[in-house]
Formats: structure tokens, sequence, C-alpha cells
């Protein structure tokens, strides 16, 4: 007995099996291929037995689950005996209540997770028969899986699987939208909300709503069956930033929760201004972060200053980078504003109060130290102590513009280089004008002593020196 041989042929540039004496060989192309089905597309595979036993014959891809086949339903699969297993994970979002429905001649059997929901396992010949189940699908991803099979006859099967929509059934909320995106137009200054699809299968609709950031309250947008929608705000010229969020509601009434709100901002802003100041120049210098915005075009540095009688907003410039060094400021103790707007790319600027905000972000009060000294000198005038010379150092400034707080006396041997501070010391307000004095004790050595005073204020600054004063001891 000789076996039968095959060989392959190339045909038509593909390589096929052909059996030679007239028996043809099923070729296993479909079983053997990796086919990747769409998103919530059924994988079909068809076996040539009732057992979904071995290698499938043909693999392809089902979008629904509605076949009447009265012979062979596939190439190699006989027209008897033969099984066909649907299968298909998909994302139920919240879930809830659904209706499992089947009808089919002969055996069927629909799984939830490997669980089965319905067995109809008999066969009944040409005559079909159906059977629907009512049953609660968790949240998430799961695999439904159908497996049919035909022993004779004809081969009719149908499967759904749809939601209960009903409020009496239906009370779970949809699963919040995601993926919320904003878009600001500096030309039409109108924001355009987008979002993900909801993954739930009872889908209703959306609702937006927008709030400003200093408020608690939002306002119903829009309500559509889009994922996406451009708001008009009322006032064009608004720059309040505002938060948007998305929610989702089902044919049973059911809304989500909000989704993650997102902020706009018609404008960008300064989030934080920080300066400092540098005693060796004088100057000042503002930092604040860069913004990235589409929409950002320039800043601009302003000073609180004094313009004829009252403090104003001063622009002191523009820029595009994000530090700026001031001209030299007056070191006067006292502290100065400065505050940075910014410019969109369609001229609009942020709002700028005309008085101090000490909360806002984009305004800094920087405190510059004192670097004027007192105005005027102080008189001296030397007497005589016991046992030495009494010095005493008197301000005549008047106690309501006084710009010192104490006085210091000094003394030297004449025409040495080194003088000897011999009072260092405050003056006690309550005297006008204002003094202190010092008995200094010195030997009686025939020597002469010079003697000169000022005055100094809290930041350490002096004024000018007294006159200087000469004093010669006798000799004892």
């Amino acid at each position: 007995m000789h076996q039968r041989r095959s060989v392959a042929v190339l045909t038509g540039g593909a390589l096929s099996a052909v059996a030679l004496g007239g028996l043809l060989a099923a070729a296993p192309q479909a079983a053997a291929a990796d086919v990747t089905c769409s998103t919530n597309v059924y994988k079909r595979t068809f076996y040539k037995n009732t057992t979904f036993s071995g290698s499938p014959v043909r693999t392809d891809c089902d979008g629904a689950i509605s076949q009447s086949w009265s012979g062979s339903p596939a190439t190699g699969v006989p027209s008897n005996n033969f099984g066909v297993r649907w299968s298909v994970t998909r994302d139920f979002g919240s879930g809830g209540p659904f209706t499992f429905a089947v009808s089919a001649t002969d055996g069927v059997r629909v799984h939830l997770d490997g669980v089965r929901k319905i067995d109809l396992w008999k066969g009944t010949g040409d005559t079909a028969r159906a059977k629907s189940v009512n049953l609660t699908v968790p949240s998430g991803r799961h695999t439904l899986r159908v497996d049919y099979v035909n022993w004779s006859g004809a081969a009719k099967v149908a499967f759904t699987y749809t939601p209960r929509t009903s409020s009496a059934y239906d009370r779970t909320k949809p699963l919040a939208p995601t993926g919320v995106k904003t878009a600001y137009s500096t030309k039409s200054r109108r924001t355009t909300v987008s979002w993900s699809a909801n993954k739930e299968m009872d889908l209703a609709g959306y609702s937006l709503y927008r709030r400003p950031v200093s408020s608690g309250t939002w306002t119903k947008v829009a309500t559509t069956t889009a994922r996406s929608y451009t708001d008009p705000l009322v006032n064009p010229d608004d720059r309040t930033p505002y938060y948007y969020e998305v929610r989702a509601r089902d044919k049973a009434g059911n809304t989500s929760s909000g989704s993650a709100d997102t902020i706009v901002r018609p404008l960008p802003v300064v989030t934080s201004l920080t300066g400092t100041y540098a005693k060796a120049t004088g100057r000042v210098t503002l930092k604040w972060p860069l913004n990235t915005e589409p929409q950002f075009d320039h800043y601009t540095v302003l000073s609180n200053d004094l313009v004829d009688g009252y403090y104003r907003w001063v622009p002191l410039g523009t820029t595009k980078g994000s530090t700026w060094t001031t001209a030299p400021v007056t070191a006067d103790g006292e502290t100065r504003h400065y505050r940075v707007l910014v410019t969109n790319d369609n001229g609009t600027t942020t709002y700028s109060a005309n008085g101090l905000d000490a909360t806002a972000a984009n305004e800094l009060w920087l405190d510059i130290p004192d670097g004027i000294p007192p105005a005027v000198a102080p008189d001296l005038s030397l007497s005589s102590c016991a046992g030495g010379v009494q010095a005493t150092a008197t301000g005549y400034t008047p106690a309501a513009i006084r710009d010192f707080s104490g006085f210091e006396i000094q003394r030297r041997v004449s025409g040495a280089a080194t003088w000897t501070v011999v009072l260092h010391k405050g003056y006690d307000p309550r005297l006008d004008p204002a003094t202190a004095t010092v008995c200094d004790p010195l030997p009686a050595d025939g020597r002469t002593y010079e003697y000169r005073a000022r005055t100094y204020d809290a930041s350490g600054n002096y004024s000018s020196y007294s006159g200087t004063l000469a004093v010669t001891r006798p000799v004892g």
C-alpha cells in the first residue's frame, strides 16, 4: 500500500498545500492566524467537533451574534456536529443591571467571567428556543463567552446583552468622566472643554459645569451628547480663572460625580513674586516663575510710587523673562511695593487694582534697609566733674521728627590718631531737647584732650560729627 503524498506548489505568489490523487487537504491557515478584533467586537472560532477540542478550523471577528446557517458555516467545517465559540472582553463602566438573552437551535451556553449564566444544552433539530436572565454586572472589565453547538439540522443562534435602563432597576451612578482637557482661545475669548468617552453602555449624555475659583457654586453650562463644548463666557473681558468639570448621566437618570476639576485661566498669572535688595548697588532684583502657557506674551513690572501727592502703580518696563532688576533705590528704611502683570497674545493684561493687596501672589512688599544717617550733628559742651571731664551731647531736633535714637561721644589725646568711645547711650524720650552726658575720669597729667559727638539711629547709621572741643588737664 502506497502512502499518499502532498506537495507544496506556489500559486499566485502564495504557498498552498494540494493533495495528490484528488484528496484535498484543508489548510489550517485561519486556525493558526493570530486574530485581533476591534474593541468590543467578538472573536469567533469554528471547530469541526462539538467539544471545542483541538485547533479551531477558522478564527475571525464578529460584530454581533446573530447567525442562521443551513449548511456548513465555514470552509472546512461540517454541516452537522460542529461548534462555534464567541468571546469578548470589554469595559462595562460602572456596571449595573443587565439582561442576557439568547435564542438557538441545539446547544448554547453563556458565560460571564467563566461562570455559566445560561445553559440550553440539548438537541432541538430545526426548532429554536429562547431564554433570558436578569443579572448585575460589576464595574470594570469582564469577559463574555458564548458556546454554540449544532448536532443536526438548521443552525441558528442569537445573543444580546443590554443594560436595564428603567429607574426601577438601575440605581448605579455612571463613572465620572475622565480625560478632561481645556483650551482657551485668546482670539475668541472662549474655552473649549473636551473629555474621553464614558464606558457606560446606557449613557444618555453629559453635563458641563463651571465655577469661579473663588466660589463653591457650580453653574451648569451645557447638556450634550457630544464629548466637547465651547463655552462663551458672558463677559469677554473676564479675567477670572474658572474650574470646569464634566458629569455623566445614564438613561435611568443617574448622574455621576464630577470629573477632576480642571482650571482655566483666561490669562496666565504670576503665581509668586520674590525680591532681594543689594546694599552694594542699591538695586532690587525681582523673580517669579516663567509662564509657559501658549497664550502668554509678556510681563509688565510696576512699582508703587508717590506721584503728585498720591501713591500710584508706575510701570518700570516690560520683559518676556522671569527676572527684573530696578534702578538704584534709596535705602530709606521704607517698604517698597512691586507688582508683575501678564499680557496675553491678544493684548489683554492682568487686572491691576489701584491700591495695595497684601494677599496678591503677583505683588511683593519688600522692606528696604535704612541707609540714611541722622540729618543733624548734636551740640557738644564740656565742663568739669569729680576727677575728670563732663561731656554733654544735645540734640535740638523736635521730638516728633527725631531721626536718631542715641548719642556717641569720643575722646583722644590731642594729635593722636585713635579715638576712644566714652559714651554710647540712648536718650530719655521724656526730655526735650534730647541729651546724654558722661563724666570721663582723666588723670591730672597736663595733657590736652579732644572731644567730639555724633548721633546714631536704630539701623546703625551715624550723623556727622559735632565740632571738636579741647580741654587741658592741670598737672596734679
